[in-house]
């Protein structure tokens, strides 16, 4: 097969991932690679999710009381700097409200809640912000995370290190083995899953293209005065390093090389 015609194929699978757990080894001699690439780096997007709640008999006491924290939290997440466009407000969730007493279900009223997310770009902000939380149980920190606002050119700088990466492992194992590389049969981000016993998730550190996680924890804040204390905020914040990974699986069609003979 020559290699012009091969590299539409390639394109093809490197454009729709999920065809590449589909196709075939080519008949002619070749080697299947995996080029992998990871950083660490310092999260610069500090998010907190929380859900605000009340029950009462009366569903308009409890919305209102609902309703009156929220608005109270979000005047809380502009002054402490939260990035206005990645504020988020649910709209308002009402249901019924029970208990069990004596093996049977007993009304308690009308449950209202409501969730709100904030990002901030500064860490000291969003603990700013945890500290003048108010100390009520309606007011409850759900959890928090970290990312990077340039995923997408990490991930763009990756994919090129793991293809270099993969051209290298291919070079290098063909040569052991008194071979040349002649062309490219296929491309993908998704671990192939072929019959000969490469199973997709067994090959690196798991089926996804790219992971992060939150590698480390800091030491947590002081901690606000007893009188302040709120409910259920989390003793630390999760921030370190995110590493990112990139796989790139490539299957090249080799030949004999003559100059090693």
């Amino acid at each position: 097969m020559k290699l012009k015609r091969l590299l539409p194929c390639a394109a093809l699978l490197a454009c729709a991932p999920a065809l590449a757990q589909e196709h075939s080894l080519p008949d002619a001699p070749h080697i299947l690679v995996r080029g992998h690439a990871e950083v660490d780096v310092v999260p610069d997007r500090f998010t907190i999710h929380l859900r605000i709640t009340d029950t009462d008999p009366s569903p308009g006491k409890a919305r209102a009381q609902v309703e009156q924290h929220v608005n109270a939290l979000l005047k809380s997440i502009d002054s402490h700097h939260a990035m206005a466009k990645l504020t988020r407000a649910s709209s308002l969730s009402i249901g019924d409200a029970s208990r069990y007493e004596n093996g049977r279900t007993v009304h308690v009223g009308t449950e209202v809640d409501r969730r709100v997310t904030a990002t901030f770009d500064r860490l000291d902000d969003l603990r700013r912000f945890i500290s003048d939380l108010p100390s009520s149980s309606h007011v409850l920190v759900q959890s928090t995370d970290v990312a990077r606002s340039d995923r997408s050119r990490i991930r763009q700088k990756l994919r090129r290190q793991a293809i270099a990466n993969s051209r290298q492992a291919a070079r290098h194992l063909a040569k052991a083995y008194g071979m040349r590389i002649r062309g490219v049969y296929s491309i993908s981000e998704v671990a192939p899953n072929f019959a000969y016993g490469i199973q997709a998730g067994q090959w690196g550190s798991g089926t996804s293209p790219m992971e992060q996680t939150a590698m480390s924890t800091p030491p947590a804040p002081p901690a606000p005065p007893a009188a302040s204390t709120t409910s259920h905020i989390p003793t630390q914040l999760r921030v370190g390093t995110i590493t990112f990974r990139q796989n790139m699986y490539a299957v090249y069609l080799i030949a004999p090389d003559d100059k090693a003979h």
